[in-house]
């Protein structure tokens, strides 16, 4: 029969036990994160490298073509002369791409200023900045009541601006577009969204859809390198917090992303 003493001996055990676990669990976990933190850095530097490295080669690329062009290009067959176009047009598409990536890697390594900010005047910044795409179309806006987050303002606003000009883009045949922007705070972070009447996406390709140069359309259907939602990702990753979609094929689109509260502030 075991004593007292015997029982107390065996809990502190069991608890130095649990106590050494964790903190080995602990270590392990902080450590990993350190290598991951470090190999995400690596690869943004050289993603920055190879982009900057590549712009030299495709200005030849264009050069030569244009010299090609003009010098000669009366005297090319039909063939000859759509080959060269077809060149051209690719070098071009690639530079694009090679900004793109630029974009997306500075996303990644800029270094927050946070501080309290209104979405609401976030998402009217952002509508102003897409003023000329409303053009001539029809939008039905719907704006709910938007709280304050704390973040980076210019970071948010590249966010918001980002999935404003997604919904708009992906609603444009649609006679009346409808966008409508919402958010909630649950005490422990404010989930922000914007849903659209657009086309709509298959949830099996939900994943994907963040992910760069990412496409589900025809470049005539829809204009896009597929970087948006990416630097969306990006953005809000480096504030805590998360994205995700939801949507239906032919039956719009719903956007989000989370904006942890401050430790002062959850409940």
């Amino acid at each position: 029969m075991k004593t007292g003493t015997d029982a107390r001996t065996q809990a502190k055990t069991a608890g130095d036990e649990t106590q050494r676990l964790n903190a080995k669990l602990q270590f392990r976990l902080t450590e990993r994160t350190a290598q991951l933190e470090a190999l995400k850095q690596e690869l943004e530097s050289f993603s920055y490298s190879v982009s900057h490295d590549l712009r030299a080669p495709l200005r030849h690329i264009l050069g030569y073509v244009d010299i090609l062009q003009t010098g000669v290009g009366e005297k090319l067959d039909e063939t000859s002369r759509r080959h060269l176009q077809t060149i051209a047009q690719s070098a071009t598409q690639m530079g694009m791409m090679i900004d793109a990536l630029l974009e997306l890697s500075r996303a990644g390594r800029a270094e927050m200023h946070a501080r309290r900010i209104s979405l609401a005047a976030l998402v009217e910044d952002a509508r102003r900045d897409l003023r000329d795409e409303t053009n001539g179309r029809e939008i039905d806006w719907q704006i709910g009541d938007l709280p304050e987050v704390h973040g980076d303002p210019v970071m948010l606003r590249r966010a918001i601006v980002n999935l404003l000009s997604n919904a708009m883009k992906y609603t444009r045949n649609r006679l009346k577009a409808k966008i409508e922007i919402g958010a909630k705070n649950d005490g422990r972070e404010t989930i922000f969204f914007v849903r659209d009447n657009g086309v709509g996406f298959d949830m099996n390709c939900t994943e994907m859809l963040f992910g760069a140069f990412q496409r589900f359309h025809r470049p005539d259907e829809i204009e896009g390198l597929g970087i948006g939602l990416a630097i969306v990702r990006r953005i809000i990753h480096q504030h805590g917090g998360w994205t995700w979609a939801e949507g239906k094929v032919s039956g719009g689109a719903t956007f989000y992303f989370s904006i942890p509260n401050p430790p002062e502030e959850s409940t």
